[in-house]
């Protein structure tokens, strides 16, 4: 509904549209979860919320994908993209989850080399986009920047106050936050360039949004950390404070 908006706001359309519109409703990042780590979250809860939006995003991407691409007559095939995410996102999952139960070897071989790999498959998807389109990086108008990075930024808004009307605590308001603002925008430029050729602008907007995302990620945790840090520096504080006094008295 953000990316939507903000495209509307920002008459935003064609490619670029379809772009926002992937950027906004593909499943979380994985990186989150380490960055909900360093933010001294609630790391489960940020592994329950990725696992559980890259089983749904079978429904949750091409639904979403209908409705917003409909209203702006753009014709997409729903049931291709759903088999795709099917066979690329849950299928991996489903395996390397089995596998990681009954395999100890598997299990010790994903824990050494399966992020690197990913990380590397993600930053090959990106550049290559970046590449075949360079020419085209001039035509990201401020207009289309400032929505990506009121997207992101609205995430993380929506993420931790929404946790907070719920009554979450402070770790799991993080992790959401985290969560909803940085989004796997990887995927969207892998849909991107599968589904939508002629439109080389939908997957360049999310290969910049990735880029955006995990910047202002990091910048995020860190902060996290830092205002955790201090408030246990002050808190030790107080605590060493007090012995004082008592000693004194």
């Amino acid at each position: 509904m953000l990316a939507f908006c903000l495209a509307k706001l920002f008459h935003i359309e064609g490619g670029y549209f379809i772009g926002m519109m992937l950027a906004g409703c593909v499943p979380g990042a994985m990186a989150s979860n380490v960055l909900t780590l360093t933010a001294r979250g609630n790391v489960s809860y940020s592994v329950g919320l990725t696992t559980s939006a890259t089983l749904l995003s079978p429904l949750v991407v091409p639904a979403t994908l209908w409705l917003f691409l409909n209203h702006a007559h753009i014709k997409i095939d729903t049931t291709a993209i759903m088999i795709n995410l099917l066979i690329t996102v849950v299928a991996p999952v489903a395996v390397g989850f089995t596998l990681a139960r009954m395999w100890s070897l598997w299990r010790r071989l994903a824990d050494a080399f399966a992020e690197i790999i990913a990380n590397l498959a993600i930053i090959w998807i990106i550049a290559s986009v970046v590449a075949k389109n360079f020419g085209q990086l001039s035509s990201l108008t401020l207009g289309i920047g400032t929505a990506l990075a009121l997207l992101n930024i609205g995430g993380y808004l929506a993420g931790y106050f929404g946790g907070k009307s719920l009554g979450l605590d402070s770790g799991m308001r993080r992790a959401l936050a985290i969560e909803v603002g940085m989004q796997n925008a990887g995927l969207g430029t892998s849909l991107a360039m599968n589904y939508f050729p002629n439109t080389p602008e939908a997957a360049l907007i999310c290969a910049t949004y990735t880029f955006g995302c995990m910047a202002t990620g990091i910048i995020l945790a860190q902060s996290f950390r830092f205002y955790t840090q201090a408030q246990e520096k002050r808190a030790t504080a107080q605590v060493d404070v007090r012995q004082e006094e008592s000693a004194s008295e």
